[in-house]
């Protein structure tokens, strides 16, 4: 089997790094004023990340996606990945007697559909509907899937972000959802792939160079509102908490783009962690765990006055990232492979069935 060029297994892992650099800053519990103080701007730029990263999560899915074939192995083992750290944080949130622990989300956790975790239950459901999706995107013509993409860039991303900035007036997004925006995020990777010959770095570079320009305008504009009028407090982080930001999506997408471009050969470590990537999501951001993990443990709202917030979230998010990584990393050696080849001659007949039926 040919192993994968390491370029785009490298931005998983820059992804992740800034998954987790966001919610210690969304998670974190920090109480912003309207002052403009170095912290307050370190949490505002060191929290851009996070969005940005889930889009190019996705758009490689969709990159990657696109020409494959659903297989019922692969669905199984991310049902088992989601499954598995979803009854695993129970039982530590148990264990710990925290107050996230109702009967409704004790049910949430042990079905198998990620309940507890808002990113994976919604990458199950869009690896559910590939066998649909890539149908549709191979079906319309290239200049009807460059209108799709153009009128939900308009319609999901750019309007919202303009229009909700401002507290006073309705906040809309027209139909906006999370799923909405994972299929989106997966026809540009899609797109990329069946039309992005031509698409060079440079490319990624002005794309990149617009998402952080017009994030920084924002952060700038938001400060100024702040200082004058408190109640845009509220949008301390607008920049880079909403999922519909347009720059973060340019921030993604050039991401993406500069990496795939790059010539990273295989690099056997780097496949190796981007692996764990999605196990250290689902660890961290567990819904019954998270806050009392940034509130808790890393107590990471005491810092907002110090002079140490930048090393110390540094330190946190290196911490996060390296426990989730090994635990991942033990629980695909130790569960996951054993187990899938018990299991994978039986998936190989369904999957005959299955083909059958989407072909």
């Amino acid at each position: 089997m040919r192993e994968r060029q390491s370029n785009i297994e490298f931005l998983r892992i820059i992804a992740m790094i800034g998954i987790v650099m966001h919610h210690f800053c969304v998670h974190g519990s920090f109480t912003f004023t309207p002052d403009v103080t170095v912290n307050k701007i370190f949490l505002q730029f060191f929290s851009l990340f996070g969005k940005a990263g889930v889009a190019a999560f996705v758009i490689i899915t969709g990159y990657f996606m696109i020409n494959a074939k659903f297989k019922l192995h692969k669905f199984a083992k991310l049902v088992g990945q989601i499954w598995f750290y979803s009854l695993a944080m129970l039982g530590v949130a148990l264990v710990l007697g925290l107050d996230t622990v109702t009967s409704t989300n004790i049910i949430k956790s042990l079905l198998p559909i990620g309940a507890m975790s808002w990113f994976g239950q919604n990458f199950l459901v869009l690896y559910l509907l590939t066998p649909f999706i890539n149908p549709i995107i191979h079906r319309l013509q290239q200049n009807y899937l460059r209108l799709f993409l153009l009128i939900g860039l308009v319609i999901w991303f750019l309007t919202p972000t303009i229009l909700n900035l401002f507290p006073q007036l309705p906040h809309t997004t027209f139909g906006f959802k999370h799923i909405f925006s994972f299929v989106y995020f997966y026809t540009i990777g899609a797109y990329i792939k069946l039309y992005g010959e031509s698409i060079t770095q440079k490319t990624g570079v002005l794309v990149t160079s617009i998402g952080l320009a017009g994030s920084t305008l924002g952060i700038i504009l938001v400060d100024i509102l702040a200082m004058i009028n408190p109640i845009y407090v509220t949008q301390t982080l607008y920049f880079s908490l909403k999922d519909y930001s347009v720059f973060l999506l340019a921030i993604g997408l050039g991401a993406f783009i500069l990496f795939l471009k790059s010539n990273i050969a295989y690099r056997p470590w780097i496949n190796t962690v981007a692996a764990t990537t999605f196990g250290i999501y689902l660890i961290h951001d567990n819904g019954l765990f998270a806050r009392y993990m940034w509130d808790h443990i890393f107590y990471t709202y005491q810092y907002y006055d110090s002079l140490l917030l930048p090393i110390y979230a540094v330190c946190v998010v290196a911490i996060v990232f390296v426990v989730g990584m090994s635990i991942d990393y033990l629980r695909i050696q130790f569960l996951e492979k054993p187990l899938m080849k018990q299991i994978t001659p039986i998936l190989e007949q369904g999957q005959e069935w299955v083909q059958r039926h989407l072909d």
